[in-house]
């Protein structure tokens, strides 16, 4: 039903003046889809004589959305070039909503202009996998003459899934490296489901230039575990000329698996700070299968430019990482910020072996690093249950924030908080709300 406000606006599109047509197409965009009455007098001014009039109709129709798509089409079918521009612009605009024009734009890859063929494919791939019907055209418009048009075939097919892999895989040996490029990011993009893929990745990783070697070496870390097979390649990835290529090699390997961990290992000494982050993150990803790693990673413990990560990865491997402790309690102590969190994340990872030496910084450290040292019991849980009268202790300080998290570790103590009952019923009477709210919850889960 039209409405009185978009019957004025759809008389406005043909005033004499181009600029009250301008901003009656304007206001039919902003109301969106409530003006889908408006979709065929906006389409009749794609058509109009000013090219801002053409503009703002084409913006409104893609504001409006699915209703659109029928006039849109039909406009595809216009003979100039710029109309058919306008009209796949509006298109992506509506996105995955235009399934209908699918058919329509895979014609438009054919298209003798080639920016509209490009644009096609461009169009498509904001569609995504609703528009695997175009695959068959797309595959054609990997071998068009125009490098703009393959590329952006390329980046459209990442977007449609496995269905796709066959086609990436021949265009990794298009004659210009943009292209091949593309087709290994596509192939990344698509995932798990690439695995078929992977013997072609290996090869753009032994063979191509230095920016598809790179993009090679991260669409095989996209494929996860199934690309174990290359880790020969990423390996020897790791020592290639250039630093991009090795950082994502050690990117890669990460999630690849553990058969990565000795050359990761060996990567933490690379030149490059780039390089020896990602292999260092790599790591912690990999998770309790890198506690190899361990010993490397706590001199990474003092490299001020790697610390942080070199504490996140020791979390990743949690428990396996215990000879970690005394390096990550010297930097809980010391720093405050990220790498005090850092520490602290990782020390409430390892866990039991850790629980000791933060009691420690609990008794007799300033407020903030009793605070992070908290922090980690708390992520503890029920294993730091020999902190129990340090915690119930603390219950009594005279900082409301080390009450508070002191509850909270309680809490998670469970059963275990038991001999802390006393401390958790007294501090039902705390002045700090917080301290009270957790107090109570601990009582609730040391009685079950």
């Amino acid at each position: 039903m039209t409405t009185p406000e978009v019957e004025r606006l759809i008389e406005r599109l043909s005033d004499k003046d181009p600029q009250v047509r301008c901003s009656a197409a304007e206001a039919l965009g902003k109301l969106g889809p409530q003006a889908a009455e408006a979709v065929k007098a906006l389409g009749k001014r794609l058509r109009d004589e000013n090219p801002h009039v053409v503009f703002d109709a084409a913006f409104a129709l893609g504001r409006i959305g699915t209703a659109s798509v029928p006039v849109l089409i039909e406009t595809l079918r216009e003979k100039d070039a710029h109309l058919r521009r306008r009209a796949l612009e509006a298109i992506r605009m509506i996105g995955h909503r235009a399934i209908d024009a699918v058919p329509s734009l895979a014609h438009s890859l054919r298209d003798s202009v080639g920016e509209i063929r490009c644009f096609a494919a461009e169009v498509l791939r904001k569609i995504g996998r609703a528009a695997k019907d175009a695959i068959p055209e797309l595959m054609l418009a990997l071998k068009d003459d125009k490098v703009d048009v393959r590329r952006a075939a390329a980046e459209a097919l990442g977007e449609m899934g496995a269905e796709a892999v066959g086609p990436l895989c021949n265009a990794l040996r298009d004659e210009d490296p943009n292209v091949r490029f593309d087709a290994a990011f596509a192939l990344g993009r698509v995932g798990p489901a690439a695995s078929g893929a992977i013997p072609a990745l290996m090869d753009a990783i032994k063979k191509d230039v230095g920016s598809v070697r790179a993009i090679a070496a991260e669409a095989l870390g996209n494929i996860g575990p199934a690309a174990e097979v290359a880790v020969p390649v990423l390996t020897a990835a790791l020592k290639d000329t250039e630093s991009q290529v090795r950082a994502a090699a050690a990117k890669a390997l990460g999630r690849v698996g553990k058969g990565a961990v000795p050359a990761l290992i060996s990567t933490l000494g690379d030149e490059d700070a780039r390089v020896r982050r990602r292999a260092v993150m790599a790591l912690g990803r990999i998770g309790t299968d890198a506690r190899d790693a361990v010993p490397a990673l706590v001199e990474l413990l003092s490299d001020s430019a790697l610390h942080i990560e070199a504490a996140t990865a020791l979390k990743g491997i949690g428990a396996a990482a215990g000879q970690a402790v005394p390096k990550l309690i010297e930097i809980l102590r010391k720093e405050s910020g990220d790498a005090g969190r850092a520490a602290a994340d990782a020390l409430g990872t390892i866990g039991r072996s850790a629980v000791d030496p933060l009691m420690k910084v609990v008794v007799g450290a300033d407020v903030d690093a009793r605070l992070r040292a908290l922090s980690a019991l708390i992520q503890v849980g029920e294993d730091a249950a020999q902190a129990v009268h340090v915690l119930a202790d603390c219950l009594r300080d005279p900082d409301e924030r080390v009450r508070f998290n002191a509850a909270r570790a309680l809490e998670k103590l469970r059963a275990g908080a038991r001999p802390a009952a006393a401390a958790l019923t007294h501090a039902l009477q705390d002045e700090d709300e917080d301290v009270r709210y957790w107090a109570a919850e601990a009582l609730r889960a040391l009685a079950g």
